[in-house]
């Protein structure tokens, strides 16, 4: 089915693609309890009356529906341009002794711009390692290209150690921050008006190696068209190694929220946020 799907998208304009699947969306928004739920109880935190969050419980998964079509897409050759402040994040990424950390999140589709744009140094991003084979294939030779290899999470957490060697070195570290699903530890912070848990890993490994952290997202702007939206975090100077990873968390759950809320039909976190 991957590889159909990679053969049809190399000559099918993607907006028919997008019609095509738009047409399933009413189907899996119903098979799926628990994502419809988790989504419409999302967009009941931002204020919105019954009527209107079930709407944007379709455009949700319609959105999610592109983002998949989107990476397929690139991995059949099409091509997408990147606006905003990617130019920017790179060029504060340039000093090779300096080590910085990505915290990405399920906003948008930020892995599409692993495929687009090649870091300035080597780049080690943390991945799901239950993908399909076809999917493992592509994104490797795709982030090859682009100066990034992929680190594998494992049960063992070798990964962990991976990532440490990366930043000791002075390279990049990409790394999910929005989602406790697997995590052991967990920070809370205030998000969208309640409290909510985010993993702690990716903040401690910021603080204890000193790297510069950043909250990057990639949204969605027109079918062929994306933007990068950097933020800067902020990590106390002083202070017990809690007290800055708490910090840290802080800033980045504002950063999150902010942008949830401009984009809140590319949120991809399926799951009860606040439980």
């Amino acid at each position: 089915m991957h590889r159909a799907l990679i053969w049809l998208l190399r000559w099918m304009p993607l907006r028919i693609m997008y019609g095509v699947m738009a047409l399933a969306i009413p189907f899996y928004v119903l098979a799926d309890g628990r994502a419809r739920k988790a989504s419409y109880h999302f967009f009941r935190h931002l204020g919105w009356g019954k009527g209107k969050s079930a709407w944007h419980v379709f455009l949700n998964m319609f959105n999610m529906g592109m983002a998949v079509m989107d990476r397929f897409a690139v991995y059949a050759g099409r091509d997408f341009t990147m606006t905003g402040d990617h130019l920017t994040l790179f060029n504060a990424l340039k000093p090779e002794d300096v080590p910085f950390m990505i915290l990405a999140s399920h906003v948008g589709n930020y892995e599409i711009s692993g495929y687009m744009i090649r870091t300035p140094k080597p780049m080690k991003t943390l991945v799901y390692s239950g993908e399909a084979a076809t999917v493992m294939q592509n994104r490797s030779r795709l982030f090859e290209d682009c100066n990034i290899q992929m680190v594998p999470v494992q049960e063992d957490l070798s990964h962990i150690f991976v990532l440490n060697a990366a930043l000791a070195a002075g390279e990049i570290v990409s790394m999910p921050a929005d989602r406790v699903l697997g995590s052991a530890k967990t920070v809370k912070c205030r998000f969208m008006g309640e409290e909510a848990a985010f993993p702690a890993g990716p903040f401690t490994l910021a603080v204890r190696r000193e790297a510069t952290p950043f909250a990057v997202f990639v949204v969605k702007e027109s079918t062929h068209v994306f933007r990068a939206i950097v933020q800067e975090l902020r990590v106390p100077a002083a202070g017990k190694t809690e007290e800055k990873v708490q910090a840290l968390a802080d800033d980045y759950s504002a950063v999150l929220e902010r942008v949830a809320r401009t984009y809140p039909d590319q949120w991809f976190n399926f799951y009860e946020f606040w439980q």
